[in-house]
C-alpha cells in the first residue's frame, strides 16, 4: 500500500453523511441497488481543508454542478445548501487538516440502464489528512511513466468511473514509478489523478480545458496567478518529447497541490524546478499565501 494511502482503521476516522443524516463512517448505508454502486452512475468532488476551512469551495461547487448537468443528474439540493453542509461537516469533524469527499449518485432503483425517476442521493465524508508525505512529494518530486490514454471521451466530467485511472496508477506502481502520464494521439493529456504542466523558456504550457481532461481547480488557480504575475501561458497540448525537454515539469491537484516531476522512465527531467525563481516554486508560494489567507 502506498504511504499516501490511509492504512489500518484510519478509514473509519472523521465524519460521514448519507441518507440525509450524519452516520458512523463505518456504517453500511449504501443499498445494493444504488446506481453509484452498480453503474458508477454519479459524480464526485474532493475538497482540501486547511485549519478547519475548505479551500476554493466555490470553484469545487461550480465544477460539481457542471459534471451533474453533463450527465443529466439532478442535484438533491441547491449549491448553497451543499456549501453549508460541507462547512457544517468540517466543523462537526473538528479536524484542522482534512479532505472532504462529496459524491452524488443517481439514486436507488432496480438495476436497469435507463435513468430512473428517483431522487438522487448525496453522501459525504470528512477524513483526516496527514500532509507530511505530500510535502515530501512537493519538495522532492515524482517519478513517472507514459501510458496510453484509454479513458472515455468526456474526462472533464468528474465521474465515478475511474477504473482506467486506477489501472494506470497501479501499473506505474508495479513498474517502480509513482504515477502514470496519459498520452492520447501523440499528446500528453494528464496524469492518473492530476493535471500536468511544463515550462519551457519561461512559458507555462498545459493541455487546454477540453473534454479530454479534467478542468482542475488547482489548474484554474494556477492560470489566474500566472496571468496576474505576467508569466506567459499557452493552453495547448504538448508531446511527450516536449515534456522530456522542458525546463520544468509538474503536476497540479487538490491534495498534492503543485508537485515536481523529476524523472520519466529513468530519464531526469525538469532540471530548473529546484531554482527559487522557478514557476513551480512561485506557484507553491502563491498557493501557501492563499491558504494563509483563509
Amino acid at each position: 500500500m502506498s504511504k499516501l494511502q490511509m492504512e489500518g482503521s484510519e478509514w473509519r476516522e472523521g465524519v460521514a453523511y448519507a441518507r440525509g443524516q450524519f452516520v458512523d463512517p463505518g456504517a453500511a448505508v449504501i443499498p445494493i441497488e444504488d446506481r453509484a454502486h452498480q453503474f458508477g452512475d454519479g459524480i464526485y468532488e474532493v475538497i482540501r481543508v486547511f485549519e478547519g476551512r475548505p479551500l476554493l469551495l466555490d470553484d469545487h461547487m461550480e465544477r460539481y454542478e457542471i459534471s451533474a448537468r453533463a450527465i443529466k443528474l439532478p442535484l438533491d439540493r441547491s449549491l448553497d445548501e451543499l456549501r453549508q453542509l460541507v462547512v457544517d461537516a468540517v466543523a462537526r469533524s473538528q479536524l484542522k487538516d482534512a479532505q472532504v469527499y462529496v459524491q452524488l449518485s443517481r439514486g436507488l432503483a432496480r438495476r436497469e440502464h435507463a435513468f430512473p425517476a428517483v431522487p438522487s442521493h448525496l453522501s459525504l465524508t470528512v477524513r483526516p489528512l496527514n500532509d507530511a508525505d505530500f510535502y515530501r512529494v512537493r519538495e522532492h518530486g515524482n517519478r513517472v511513466m507514459f501510458t496510453e490514454d484509454v479513458r472515455w471521451r468526456y474526462c472533464y466530467i468528474k465521474s465515478l468511473n475511474l477504473l482506467p485511472n486506477v489501472m494506470a496508477k497501479q501499473a506505474a506502481l508495479d513498474a517502480g514509478y509513482d504515477d502514470a502520464v496519459f498520452v492520447r494521439d501523440g499528446y500528453v493529456t494528464e496524469c492518473s489523478s492530476s493535471n500536468i504542466a511544463i515550462v519551457k523558456d519561461g512559458v507555462f504550457y498545459t493541455h487546454p480545458a477540453t473534454e479530454r481532461v479534467l478542468h482542475g481547480v488547482t489548474r484554474r488557480f494556477a492560470l489566474a496567478y500566472l496571468k496576474d504575475a505576467g508569466i506567459p501561458v499557452k493552453e495547448e497540448a504538448f508531446t511527450p518529447d516536449d515534456l522530456l525537454h522542458a525546463d520544468e515539469v509538474f503536476t497540479l491537484n487538490t491534495i498534492a497541490e503543485f508537485s515536481p516531476v523529476v524523472e520519466v522512465e529513468g530519464r531526469k527531467v525538469g532540471v530548473r524546478i529546484a531554482q527559487s525563481d522557478s514557476v513551480l516554486r512561485r506557484l507553491q508560494a502563491a498557493y501557501q499565501t492563499l491558504v494563509k489567507g483563509l
